[in-house]
Formats: structure tokens, C-alpha cells, sequence
């Protein structure tokens, strides 16, 4: 269909470059995932892989995901494929059973940064997060930049909360965007000086009691 709207291209196009980053910095020896395109559920993370084999064929093949966050697809393509070396370098250990990873997979110990720095990345530490900010080397941006269609990347996903409302995000300590988590509304509480009946609101405001007819007190 002319003018289709669709992420299959950046998909397929992850999947191109995973087969052919593995042949070059890993001799062919990672497992293939399924590699997806779903939105961010932590904040900021630009990517995952997750530890168990999550997605299943119908012959009972079991797989791993390696997913690209949605709101982070429009970047600099070499950026873009980092995250995936970045998971791939995961994939590596987690197959090896290596544990690089503490604090429910927060925070990178040396054993993923050796492991990524070793296949073309940039390594730095963040104080509370550990070896996790990994950017691409020279050699790593040339090798993207000839190897990868980076057409295929056109489209990313706003960020937005759950209720579809923009998020408000910071820079964090590791140079990620961050999501500012909201605080509940708080309300305050209303009470009849007659009856005792109570309403609540979200604001100051000037209520009476029906029944009553007297102005409610806010409740301190």
C-alpha cells in the first residue's frame, strides 16, 4: 500500500545488522533472539534483553527478546545499533553464565564492560548504575555507518505516560533521559459542621452541604 506507515523496515533491519554484527565480533556464537520494537517501561532504558527465553515457536523452539525502546528509534543510527551491541554484549554472558549485571539487572559490572568494550564500544562508568553508558568507538561508527541502512530508522514513539499524556523527563547521571515520575494528586477533605457529611477535591474550594445549608470546613 503506497504511503503505509510501519516499523517492519527498522525491524528487519535490527535483525540484518544482528546477524552481521555477530559474525564479526562474536564468530557466530550468540543464540538468536527475537528482536522487538516495544515502548520504554523503565524510564529511560534505550533497550533490554531479557534473561529467560521469553517467545516460543510452534516446534517448541524457545528464544530470548532483545527489544529496542520505541522512543529512542530516531536517533543517530550508530546510536541505534549500539543499544543492540550494547544487549547483544549481554546475550554473550547471559549464555556464557557470566553474571554482569546486580540490583535487578541495574547496575553493569566489569564483566559487561570488558565484554562490550572488547566488540567496539565505549565504555564509561556511572556512579549509580555502574559500567552501563556505552557509546560507539570510531572504528564501531565507520563500520555502522558503511554496513547499515540507516533509512530504515525514520520513525520513534512519543513518550508518554500510561494515560497517553507527554512525559516530563530530566538528564540523568549516566546522560539518559529520564522520566519524571508524577505525584498523586493529593485532595483535601471537606466536612458538614451540622451533619458530618464530607466531600473531597483536588483544590481549595468554597463548598456548602445541601442538606444543611452551611458552608463545609476543610479538614486540616
Amino acid at each position: 500500500m503506497k504511503g503505509e506507515v510501519t516499523i517492519q523496515s527498522a525491524i528487519d533491519e535490527l535483525q540484518r545488522m544482528f546477524k552481521f554484527l555477530n559474525a564479526i565480533y562474536f564468530n557466530n556464537e550468540l543464540e538468536r533472539p527475537v528482536i522487538t520494537i516495544l515502548t520504554d517501561v523503565t524510564s529511560g532504558a534505550y533497550g533490554w534483553i531479557s534473561v529467560n527465553k521469553v517467545w516460543s515457536s510452534k516446534d517448541n523452539a524457545w528464544f530470548r527478546e532483545i527489544n529496542l525502546c520505541a522512543e529512542y528509534l530516531n536517533r543517530a543510527v550508530e546510536l541505534v545499533i549500539t543499544t543492540l551491541m550494547h544487549e547483544m554484549a549481554h546475550l554473550l554472558n547471559i549464555q556464557r553464565g557470566v553474571q554482569d549485571t546486580s540490583r535487578a539487572g541495574t547496575y553493569h559490572n566489569r564483566e559487561f564492560r570488558d565484554v562490550a568494550e572488547a566488540r567496539g564500544l565505549i565504555v564509561e562508568k556511572d556512579p549509580k548504575y555502574g559500567y552501563c553508558v556505552t557509546k560507539p568507538s570510531l572504528e564501531f561508527t565507520e563500520l555502522v555507518k558503511k554496513n547499515c541502512r540507516a533509512g530504515c530508522f525514520k520513525l520513534e514513539r512519543a513518550k508518554t505516560y500510561r494515560d497517553g499524556t507527554p512525559k516530563v523527563t530530566k538528564t540523568g547521571s549516566d546522560g539518559k533521559e529520564k522520566t519524571v515520575t508524577r505525584t498523586k494528586q493529593s485532595s483535601r477533605k471537606y466536612i458538614c459542621p451540622k451533619c458530618g457529611q464530607t466531600v473531597r477535591a483536588t483544590k481549595d474550594v468554597n463548598v456548602k452541604c445541601a442538606d444543611c445549608d452551611l458552608l463545609m470546613v476543610k479538614q486540616e
